[in-house]
């Protein structure tokens, strides 16, 4: 009987350590899946968050971003009604000839509207230069003229050269990012601005604005020798005469009346190519620009 009573207890011992085992290992496991479920709960939580940044973030029009059709800040959207005022050719003209389907087109998109915004915002540039596009997938005519056959295709049209004389445009061919297209445009106004300049009769502008008596240096045989000497002289010299008469204000006044005159498009192209001349070579006499 003792070994049957003793072997009774320790049969409950063991059972009782069997059970406090058992216990042991199930909190143990419970505890684990816990953990797991909270870590699979954090998971899922953060996932949510970020994809909630992502739809906010393409929330903003980047559904339109990608459109060429979309309307930007700068850029004028050629069509039949008004190609041919705005391609006049009174200002240096970017044209981005595009279809809407293209997928070059579509990643064109953000680069040509900061151009826009860039040009838009710079005083001298909106002046001289202008940004266009057209859609010639459903205007197909728009691109005709210009020989444009695959997308996007980017042309120049020097100041002068209008829809009529589209075939003296030419393709623009370097990066196309926003700044590249803008410091192009830039230096291809710096050069327009040159036209019917002369470095030599520039030094003598220079040196006739110095002057305290402009008609006497006007009078110089010298002066005269020097003029005479370069093609389109005559021009410089006539200008001295209307600055001796009219004093020194003449010339800003007339280079801003000379640009209003421009941006109203109402001129023949055969005045607007004299305008252009006499504002350049106003442009040496020009206190701001020396």
């Amino acid at each position: 009987r003792g070994r049957r009573e003793g072997q009774f207890i320790a049969t409950e011992s063991e059972r009782h350590s069997a059970c406090s085992g058992v216990k042991g290992e199930t909190g143990a496991a419970q505890r684990q899946g816990d953990l797991t479920e909270m870590a699979v709960t954090k998971t899922k939580f953060a996932l949510a968050v970020l994809a909630a940044a992502c739809l906010m973030a393409a929330a903003v029009p980047a559904a339109r971003a990608q459109d060429p059709n979309v309307s930007m800040e700068g850029v004028i959207d050629l069509d039949p009604t008004n190609v041919k005022e705005v391609l006049s050719g009174m200002k240096l003209t970017l044209a981005e000839f595009y279809a809407p389907w293209c997928g070059h087109c579509k990643r064109l998109v953000p680069e040509y509207a900061k151009l826009g915004e860039m040009v838009a915002a710079d005083p001298m540039m909106s002046q001289h230069v202008q940004i266009v596009k057209a859609d010639c997938d459903k205007h197909r005519s728009l691109g005709e003229p210009f020989g444009v056959t695959g997308f996007p295709t980017l042309k120049i049209l020097p100041r002068g050269t209008g829809l009529d004389e589209a075939r003296n445009s030419f393709n623009y061919e370097g990066a196309r990012e926003a700044e590249a297209m803008f410091n192009k445009l830039k230096e291809l106004v710096e050069m327009d601005k040159k036209v019917g300049r002369d470095d030599k009769l520039d030094v003598v502008a220079s040196d006739f604005m110095a002057a305290d008596d402009k008609a006497a240096f006007l009078a110089k045989p010298e002066t005269k020798t020097a003029i005479d000497a370069v093609f389109g002289g005559e021009l410089y010299y006539g200008l001295m005469e209307k600055i001796v008469n009219k004093g020194d204000e003449y010339v800003e006044k007339e280079i801003a009346r000379i640009g209003r005159i421009i941006a109203k498009g109402k001129i023949t192209r055969e005045k607007f190519a004299d305008m252009i001349l006499k504002q350049n070579v106003l442009r040496a006499f020009s206190v701001e620009e020396s």
